[in-house]
């Protein structure tokens, strides 16, 4: 899809073979009327943003809540919970992306305002872990998950870090 400053004024049905794109601009409901005027596009996209980050606070501190409060008997909502934040954050940045914004770049992404963010989400694998099962299928796949999302964190932070000692020194 080529991408203009106003992506409004491009048909829903004129976007070149990108499914993903044709899909997220019905959803969005991206050809409204409501989308021509630029104030209200840009208030609009910044209350989409803050309400897009409210629910990724809200959603994995309820997470955490659950695993820790309910104990094992939560555990599959707090982890599908956490899967749908995880997905509407992924679908969020894939749109992005496909329209040319790498939002997610290492060095933007490590940012000090995030240190409560992974606290939270270091709270919630604690908790899953504390909460699964010990034996059989559910107990293998929440240590699992638990042990591939810590390992994400790390190897997040260390790119970025890396991506930052590399931007310093260009």
């Amino acid at each position: 899809m080529k991408h203009e400053d106003d992506i409004h004024d491009v048909d829903v049905d004129d976007v070149q073979d990108d499914w993903f794109l044709r899909a997220a601009a019905r959803v969005g409901d991206l050809t409204s009327p409501f989308y021509r005027e630029e104030r209200q596009r840009d208030v609009w996209n910044e209350a989409s943003a803050v309400g897009l980050q409210l629910m990724l606070w809200l959603g994995l501190a309820a997470s955490t809540a659950m695993v820790w409060i309910g104990g094992q008997e939560s555990l599959p909502y707090a982890i599908t919970l956490f899967c749908l934040v995880g997905a509407v954050s992924w679908v969020s940045l894939v749109y992005a992306r496909r329209l040319g914004v790498a939002v997610e770049a290492p060095a933007r992404v490590l940012t000090p305002r995030l240190v409560p963010y992974l606290l939270l989400l270091a709270a919630f694998l604690a908790g899953v872990v504390r909460a699964a099962p010990d034996d059989g299928f559910p107990g293998g796949f929440a240590y699992g998950a638990a042990g591939g999302a810590a390992l994400a964190v790390v190897v997040l932070v260390v790119s970025g870090a890396r991506t930052r000692r590399r931007d310093a020194a260009a």
